[in-house]
Parts: C-alpha cells; structure tokens; sequence
C-alpha cells in the first residue's frame, strides 16, 4: 500500500524519496537522474559534437586578427601552424599569418599573384632565411589547407622546415641556412597579417592552429578535412564560431585574438 515516507520504493511518488531512481522528489537520496536535463552545448574536445559553421572573410585592405605576443614562440626550437584559407583572386603579396621581434626577426607566409606559395623565416637581417615553394600552386576562390613544420634539430634545411598542401609534401628552394630557433623577444603574432606589412588577406580563413611542437606524425589527419583538433592538444585554436570580435581560443595557451578593421564571420566553410 502506499505510504508517506517510501523507503525501498522505486516507482511512486513520495516526498523523500529514499532508493528512487527515475521520478522527482525534494530529497533526492539516491536519485539517478530527474526527468528532464540540459547538457553542455559548446563542447570542443573529443566528446562533444564536432560542427564547423563559421569562417572569417577579410576585405584585403585592413582586416586582420590581432593574437598579440605568444610566449612560447619566443626562443621556440619548433612550432607547428595549420590553417584553412580561400583567397578571392590571386592579385599580389597577400599574408596568411605571421609573426614579428623586430623589422630584422620574423616569420611570415603569403601568396603571390602567380599562386606561389613563400615563406620567409628572417633572423638578424631581411631575407637572411627566405625560402619559397615553386611546385605548389594556390587556385583563387578554392578552400585549401596548408599545414608548416619547424624543427630546429633538423640536420639539413629540408629536415628544418617541411610545408605541406592539402596534406602533400611541398619542394622548398632554400635560401641561407635555416636557424635552429626562433628568434627571443616579444613577438606579435597576426592572422591573416604580417605586423608591419599591408599586404592584408583577401578571402576568407577557418580552422587556424598552432603547436609549440613538431606535429609531422599528425600531418595526414590535420590536413585531410577540418576536424576537432583537441585530440592532438593544439597550443592554440581558432574557430571563428560564435559573435563578436574575440576570435576564442579553443586550445590550452589562452591566446584569444581580436577581429579588427571589419573582419566579419562567412557561414562558408571549408569541408
């Protein structure tokens, strides 16, 4: 029969409780779960939901997105950067992203009018260490990923250096000797930007990252489609979802970046 208390009852209502498991009371010893729950919505790690809806566009005259200084690109003896771009037309020197110490000491990586892919990795002087990619070309108006590994250990400049697109291995021509390190300073790290040029990004950008690792082992699943990368512990990760003009960090180094000058957000993503 009923009763009030409902020890060892499972099914009915009561008002404490005791041994419940599917229904609502005030006292909740022992309860399970109540009829109705709200899970976590934004998840990014590996046991959430996975969903890409938003890139970034850039006008091409000023919009870029300001990071600001990276400790651990300071001194760094690798780092590892990968990003999903789509440029509008191939019309000059546009920069995917960079990072600057002084007018002497910076990494920078732009197209060409012709497509080409460069970079330049500069220490104590412009151009010391400028090398450039003349095998792999960028089409306009096509998503694209590109993935960049340094490794200061690296025996030769090949094994230093390495760019990949669309996961395959790019030939690089070198010019100097690439340094084992990145140079020590306050750095200012820019998207879609180098500190210091005008050369904006014209197109739209999605999936940004970066390690303070060499991240070579990965190559195949960073670059094969956009994915949740908190599997391989990003440093940084920028995904461009949600409002507003922070650009949120969804990796472990806290590095959000500022949408500046107009930088608005596209529903067109790369897949």
């Amino acid at each position: 029969m009923a009763n009030t208390i409902g020890y060892g009852q499972g099914a009915v209502n009561n008002t404490n409780g005791f041994g419940k498991a599917p229904t609502n009371n005030t006292i909740d010893f022992g309860e399970v779960c109540a009829d109705s729950w709200s899970p976590e919505t934004n998840l990014t790690g590996s046991s959430g939901a996975f969903a890409n809806t938003q890139s970034t566009e850039y006008d091409g005259i000023d919009g870029y997105v300001d990071v600001g200084y990276v400790a651990e690109l300071n001194n760094a003896s690798a780092f590892t950067y990968s990003g999903w771009y789509k440029q509008t037309t191939l019309d000059q020197e546009r920069f995917l992203m960079g990072f600057l110490v002084s007018p002497s000491n910076w990494f920078g990586l732009y197209t060409w009018s012709n497509g080409n892919m460069y970079i330049h990795f500069t220490d104590g002087g412009i151009n010391k260490y400028g090398y450039f990619d003349y095998s792999t070309l960028v089409t306009a108006n096509t998503w694209f990923n590109i993935v960049i590994v340094f490794n200061g250990s690296g025996l030769t400049n090949a094994d230093r250096l390495k760019c990949y697109i669309d996961g395959t291995p790019a030939t690089l021509s070198f010019v100097g000797t690439m340094p084992t390190n990145t140079s020590s300073g306050a750095n200012n790290f820019t998207l879609c930007k180098m500190d210091g040029y005008s050369q904006t990004w014209l197109g739209k950008a999605d999936e940004l990252a970066l390690w303070n690792t060499d991240e070579s082992a990965n190559i195949s699943e960073i670059s094969s489609a956009p994915i949740d990368l908190s599997t391989y512990s990003p440093l940084s990760w920028w995904r461009f979802e949600g409002t507003g003009t922070t650009a949120t960090d969804s990796g472990t180094g806290g590095n959000d970046g500022t949408l500046t000058n107009g930088v608005t957000r596209s529903s067109d993503v790369p897949t």
